[in-house]
């Protein structure tokens, strides 16, 4: 069970860092993918995924949703900086970081939006019967 919560939560987090790299794409940020890239945006998404986990775990929802923002912008912020994206200066960084965060709340945001939706429609269903 545990080894299936794993492979679920880092193929989604993996599956979110490729579409957040995307974006960059669409937007110009990214002229030419090479495979290095490609690989520090897995790894990082990776440690989200990995941090993921402590859903399981007897953590607050709050403070698991803040840890995951916390390693996902860090996570990011250093691959930017080790590809070469942003300066190593605190305007680049703090630009980057925000930028990622309020990427990260979007994304947060539709999910807890469709898990909503989705109570609701198990909960008519459910009163139906």
């Amino acid at each position: 069970m545990m080894l299936t919560n794993i492979i679920k939560n880092v193929s989604v987090a993996v599956g979110l860092g490729s579409f957040i790299y995307l974006l960059n794409g669409i937007s110009g940020s990214v002229e030419v993918l090479h495979p290095q890239e490609i690989i520090s945006v897995w790894i990082a998404s990776m440690m989200i995924g990995f941090a993921s986990m402590l859903h399981y775990t007897n953590l607050s929802q709050l403070f698991v949703t803040l840890i995951q923002l916390a390693v996902g912008i860090t996570s990011f912020t250093i691959i930017a900086l080790f590809n070469g994206r942003i300066a190593l200066t605190s305007v680049d960084i703090l630009s980057f970081a925000s930028l990622t965060l309020i990427i990260m709340l979007i994304i947060y945001t539709v999910s807890y939006i469709i898990v909503l939706i989705e109570s609701k429609k198990i909960n008519n269903k459910l009163g139906n019967k």
